[in-house]
């Protein structure tokens, strides 16, 4: 009888160890699944920081392509992207989106690509992330922002938000940019950092860029501060020809140097040609060290030599 019954709980057990067992299978097998499936759907919603992984998309186009045409029945713009996905509450996504806009004659006034852009109700495009501009004369544009608008009424393109532009041998950043792409004409609004790739830095505001006839050129009508290994120097402007290496600091100048010596001037020019700063102007000059108090009209400073020539009428004290 003893025997039976220990037989019988033995049973028991093993029949409760197989049910665990056969449900530990049972929940393996739906992880794994669940898994998969989390795998294969598009990912398209992790990248859309402007919508909920609980939000699924409406509607979803692949290779989308449209074409938008103005009053006279003219193709103003022309719209393509790998992946169109439409939502209830938030505005379509296109990712890898190219807009491609057209003049009154039919030419490309230029194309603009990004990683992904938001397609609004007013048929206006918001671009994110790295974008790329290309005029129709040949120009480049390159630039990462967290927005960028494409104005249906003028094709403008706008950013409030901070913007750093790509350019040859610099980098810019500022606070937002408006182009007007008719004119080719670009500014980068606000405060502005240009950091050169030879390690100085200039500090201003509203800068102009001019990329017209090959130009690379950077301009600026506001109070600037350029940032150099050894010196700190002020003026009123600076207009900057990155294809010759040559800058101009615009207005009263002050430079300051680390050793404490002062320059006054005005109107100088700062060529880095030559891999280092040579200072250069034929203007008045209140040289100002612990050593020395000159005046001069006129001045040669090599800062990698650190080498200075005064000339015109050299008038000093020293002690």
């Amino acid at each position: 009888m003893v025997n039976f019954q220990l037989k019988h709980n033995l049973l028991i057990t093993i029949f409760i160890i197989a049910i665990i067992f056969a449900m530990w299978l049972l929940m393996k097998a739906l992880s794994y699944s669940f898994s998969e499936l989390q795998k294969n759907t598009d990912p398209v919603l992790t990248q859309n920081e402007e919508v909920s992984k609980e939000v699924s998309y409406m509607e979803k186009i692949d290779n989308f392509a449209l074409q938008e045409f103005g009053m006279d029945n003219q193709l103003s713009r022309f719209v393509k992207a790998k992946n169109y996905f439409h939502f209830k509450n938030s505005p379509a996504l296109l990712l890898e989106p190219e807009v491609t806009t057209y003049d009154v004659k039919g030419n490309k006034d230029y194309v603009l690509t990004a990683e992904r852009a938001d397609y609004l109700d007013s048929g206006e495009i918001k671009f994110k992330g790295k974008v790329n501009i290309r005029s129709g004369s040949g120009i480049t544009h390159k630039m990462k922002t967290r927005e960028l608008l494409v104005s249906t009424k003028t094709d403008d393109l706008i950013s409030n938000k901070k913007v750093t532009y790509l350019g040859e041998n610099l980098k810019i950043v500022s606070q937002g940019m408006h182009m007007q792409t008719k004119e080719d004409k670009m500014k980068l609004t606000g405060k502005a950092v240009i950091k050169q790739d030879s390690g100085q830095k200039i500090v201003t505001k509203n800068i102009y860029i001019d990329q017209s006839n090959g130009q690379k050129h950077y301009y600026s009508k506001y109070d600037t501060t350029y940032l150099a290994q050894e010196d700190t120097i002020y003026s009123k402007g600076m207009d900057l020809d990155m294809q010759k290496e040559i800058m101009q600091l615009l207005g009263k100048v002050k430079i300051l140097q680390n050793s404490g010596t002062k320059i006054d001037t005005q109107d100088l020019t700062v060529d880095q040609s030559n891999d280092g700063d040579v200072y250069r102007t034929k203007e008045k000059i209140h040289y100002q060290s612990k050593l020395a108090d000159i005046r001069a009209i006129g001045m040669h400073y090599d800062t990698k030599k650190r080498k200075i020539k005064l000339t015109g009428g050299v008038i000093g004290s020293y002690e």
